[in-house]
């Protein structure tokens, strides 16, 4: 045994939880936290909203192609156009309905793709009967002492939008006055139809990456109790190298002579070494994870392997060749 062995075996070596680890399980678990959240709040929230604004302004901008020549005088009603307004419609209502209506859609699209007053009779019904209901319904639960009926809801609110598209669908169905002028009806749309474009105008539609993007994202959460596990589960462990060679391991005590080898095939690479008890039994040492591991890896691969390894966890340096 070499000199510096004996005197690194005059005291214990110790080696416990590395503040560095500490800090890095701390800050990856935050930030994944973030993500994670971050990834949630856009996967139910942000692109679902984004989904209606879009699908909103796409209603009102088929109408407006409707609409425009009938009021200007340049054009007649045209069916095509119409339908496809209706078409938008019951996108929309898709959207903003949700599970409420997904039962209704296909047959409010066959109705449409059909042709006739029916569909526009159905979708009035379904706006004017459920969905207008319905959001104010929802919008009075989330305010407390709001009477049902006499609520005023904000610009961009369901309920207002859902009575914009009403007055769409019921334009659409009457364009035209007894002497072929543009109604009244579709005037006033015309005029709801322009202020929710103020609103929604701008809104892209979501791209169809976005989704898979947030589910990267939401994937960051398991990793947060992973590594708040992983800081707490070694927080309390300590190696220790006694003077008489003896290693105390978290839970119990290897003596000297129960040590029969030191694997560092991996040691220049990761840091890590396994002490290999007599009995066939390994523990990691991990310099990464516990601070000061390297000191009782270079006191037992020294005393072991003397020509390989110094004290210190460092190759032995090869004497240079003489010429």
């Amino acid at each position: 045994m070499s000199e510096s062995n004996v005197v690194a075996r005059e005291a214990p070596l110790e080696a416990k939880l590395a503040p560095s680890f500490t800090i890095r399980c701390l800050l990856v678990a935050a930030v994944c936290l973030v993500l994670g959240v971050w990834g949630v709040w856009d996967y139910v929230e942000i692109i679902p909203r984004q989904e209606r604004f879009f699908s909103r302004a796409e209603v009102c901008r088929t109408f407006n192609r409707f609409a425009e020549p009938v009021i200007s005088g340049s054009g007649d009603a045209d069916e095509a156009k119409g339908q496809a307004v209706l078409t938008a419609v019951v996108d929309n209502m898709e959207v903003e309905g949700g599970a409420d209506v997904q039962s209704e859609v296909a047959g409010l699209r066959s109705a449409v793709a059909a042709g006739g007053h029916d569909a526009d009779d159905r979708l009035t019904a379904m706006l004017a009967e459920r969905l207008i209901p319905s959001a104010l319904k929802a919008y009075a639960s989330d305010h407390p002492g709001a009477a049902e009926g006499t609520i005023e809801t904000p610009p961009t609110s369901a309920p207002t939008w859902l009575a914009a598209e009403a007055a769409i669908v019921t334009a659409v169905m009457r364009p035209v006055d007894a002497q072929g002028a543009a109604s009244q009806k579709l005037k006033q749309a015309m005029i709801l139809s322009e202020v929710q474009l103020q609103i929604y105008g701008d809104t892209e539609a979501p791209s169809s990456y976005d989704r898979p993007v947030q589910w990267l994202f939401i994937l960051c959460l398991p990793f947060v109790p992973w590594y708040l596990w992983q800081l707490f589960s070694n927080k309390s462990k300590v190696f220790r190298l006694q003077p008489d060679g003896a290693l105390d391991i978290p839970g119990e005590t290897w003596a000297a002579d129960e040590i029969a080898d030191i694997d560092m095939g991996k040691w220049m690479r990761t840091s890590k070494a396994w002490v290999v008890h007599t009995d066939g039994r390994r523990v990691l040492l991990d310099d990464y994870v516990f601070k000061n591991s390297f000191r009782i890896v270079g006191a037992i691969a020294s005393e072991r392997y003397p020509d390989d390894w110094t004290d210190e966890a460092r190759k032995v340096k090869a004497p240079p060749s003489k010429a």
